[in-house]
This record gives C-alpha cells, structure tokens and sequence, in this order.
C-alpha cells in the first residue's frame, strides 16, 4: 500500500509538470512553453528525428519569430512538388514580431494536419491571445526550469535509464551537487559519464570526472563536515573561498543538510519522505547523519548555523572565519561517533 501511494504521488508529481521533452512528438501543432532553452533545444531535435524517420523526404524550415516576413508561413506549409512533409520551426515566440503573431494566429485556427508546426514561446504575455488558443488545439510539452534538486536528480536518472545505463543514487547527488546549476552541463555530464565510463557509474567515478567542480560546491563541503572529516571539510572550504564562492551559500547548504537530518530523525523512510517532500535517498542519506551524530550534537549544529548564518549576512565582522569555525565545530561534532 505504501509502495502504490509513493507511486501515486510520483506521478502525480511529474503529471503537474506538463508532458516532458522525452515525450515530443511529432503533431500538427506543438507548443513549447518555458523558459528552459535546453529542454526546448531537445524537444525540437527529438520532434526533428521522429519526422525524419517516419519522412526521409522531409523539409525543414526554421523561423524566428523575431524576424517573420508576411507571408511565409504559407509558403513553408505548402506543398513540396516533390512531395514530402513539411515542419515548421518557430523559434522565440516570447519576442514575436506582429506579422508572425497575425499569420500564426489564422494559421492555428485552421492547421494543415499533414504539416508539423513547433513552436517555442519562452514566458510573459506577448501574443497571449495565440497561447491561449495554441494550448486548446496544440500538444504542449512543459521546458519550465528544473528548480529542485530532486527534479535534477530525476533528470539524471532518466538519461540515464533512456541509455540503459545505471548509476548509483548517491552518484546521482553528487552529478547533481557539481553541476547541477545548469541543465544544458547536466546533461552534457551524463553523457560523458555513459560514454567515458565502464558499468555502473559510482559515486567514486562521478568525483574522478567532476571532482574539481564538486571540490568548489556547498555540498561538497556540507558532507565532508558531516561525515566527521574535518580536515577535508576544511580543505574543501577554503578552496571554495578562494575561487570567490560567498560564505551564505556555503552556510546555506550546510545547514540545509542539518536541517533535513533533523527532520528525519527517527522516522521511517516512506513517512520522511511523504512528509517533507524528499526523494527516497535524500531521506537515507540525511537519516544517516541524524544516526552519526545524536540527538544532542544535531541540536548543537542547528544552533551553530542559525549563529553563523547571522554571522555572515552581517551581524559578524568576518564571514569566513565565521563560516570555517562552523565546519570545524561541525565536523568535530560529527567525528565523536
């Protein structure tokens, strides 16, 4: 029963996103909606290939909406003498100019069910009036920004599975925490990591590949701490400083760690992970802090990142001796066990 629930709610989760890039195909109509060039870049590439498969004599023409002429719409969407399908591109919908917003208007009132129109319109109002009636008649595929370290790491993991390949989940979080900023170098990473390295990909592969950046990361620092390696915690810290991290970030991170150990201290991993929203192994990996540390020293990091995230937003006079005086007093705290 639980199982089902924890699919249920993964679904549902995925299903308030909108239909992903993976799932493009090629339609009459197709609305890309979201500010993500990236999953945008794929979908197109994906809707490109499928046409291309199921049309060898396919004829591409790409449109900025930007620079639309009257008139040419029409003419792309014609058909070829040499017979054919046609797609059509528009690209930058967000900034189309008023020729591509009249002829399109008219255009995705009445479709050509034999041509396959992709459009990509990043956010904001303009042409509203078009989106409306776009998401009435169109397949919308969802290119919203990946916010949450979990949506990356549910990324990772499908391009993953797509490959048929298999990575280990706390492989996953440190992919994640080293370059997960940008979607386009995540998936850029993944790929590297299926064509560079053998069998399953391991945490271990992930810091060979990435270790430089993950070095350079919040989280990097956060685990070493907690982990009770105070000497690579540190190691870690100043490397970050040096190359011009801010210490709130660093702060932030290590008491975002803290915080989600507290939380799930003591409960079963199903119920942690219903409760606060976490993925299954961010629930494991944060109930093993909770069980290095003990009740008591947990209280005491609370404490120490509320005092130090103050010290570093201003009540201190040196953020970064405020912010490696929490790591150390953290990693002691986590080294007692």
């Amino acid at each position: 029963m639980a199982a089902a629930a924890r699919g249920t709610r993964a679904r549902n989760a995925k299903a308030a996103r909108g239909t992903s890039f993976r799932h493009a195909e090629p339609r009459p109509l197709v609305l890309l909606t979201g500010a993500d060039d990236y999953q945008a870049a794929r979908a197109f590439d994906r809707i490109r290939s499928l046409a291309a498969a199921q049309e060898p004599e396919l004829s591409v023409t790409r449109f900025e909406a930007s620079s639309y002429q009257p008139g040419e719409l029409l003419l792309a969407a014609s058909p070829s003498l040499f017979g054919g399908r046609n797609l059509v591109e528009f690209h930058g919908l967000a900034q189309m100019n008023e020729a591509a917003q009249k002829d399109l208007t008219g255009y995705v009132a009445s479709p050509d069910p034999d041509v396959c129109v992709v459009l990509h319109h990043s956010g904001g109002n303009r042409g509203k009036g078009l989106l409306d009636a776009l998401k009435k008649t169109a397949a919308v595929i969802d290119c919203a920004p990946y916010k949450k370290d979990s949506e990356k790491a549910d990324f990772v993991q499908a391009e993953f599975k797509q490959a048929r390949r298999r990575i280990a989940p706390e492989a996953v979080s440190a992919l994640v925490a080293a370059v997960g900023s940008d979607l386009a170098e995540l998936g850029s990473a993944c790929r590297q990591l299926m064509e560079d390295a053998e069998g399953d990909v391991t945490a271990e592969q992930v810091a060979s590949y990435f270790g430089g950046r993950v070095e350079t990361t919040g989280f990097a620092v956060a685990d070493a701490a907690l982990a009770g390696r105070g000497a690579q915690a540190v190691s870690l810290l100043r490397h970050a400083l040096a190359t011009g991290i801010d210490p709130v970030p660093l702060v932030s991170a290590l008491g975002l760690k803290i915080r989600s150990a507290a939380r799930v201290a003591g409960m079963p991993t199903a119920e942690a992970a219903s409760t606060w929203k976490m993925a299954p192994w961010q629930v494991n990996q944060a109930q093993e802090v909770s069980r290095r540390l003990g009740q008591e020293s947990l209280a005491q990091c609370v404490r120490l990142v509320a005092q130090t995230d103050a010290l570093v937003k201003g009540e201190g006079r040196d953020p970064h001796y405020a912010v490696e005086r929490a790591v150390v007093a953290v990693s002691r705290l986590a080294g007692r066990r």
